[in-house]
């Protein structure tokens, strides 16, 4: 097998890290979804 050069170890684990907090990303806005507006009264004042 090859040896990879060190810039291309930087290269990898550059890319593998980014799909790793990508990955950690996701799962904490599908763990913790956003507080939505408070849904307002339709009735008009009178």
């Amino acid at each position: 097998m090859n040896k990879l050069t060190r810039q291309e170890q930087l290269v990898l684990v550059t890319v593998l890290l980014l799909l790793v907090v990508g990955w950690v990303v996701k799962v904490y806005r599908t763990a913790n979804p956003p507080v939505g507006k408070p849904i307002e009264s339709t009735r008009t004042k009178p």
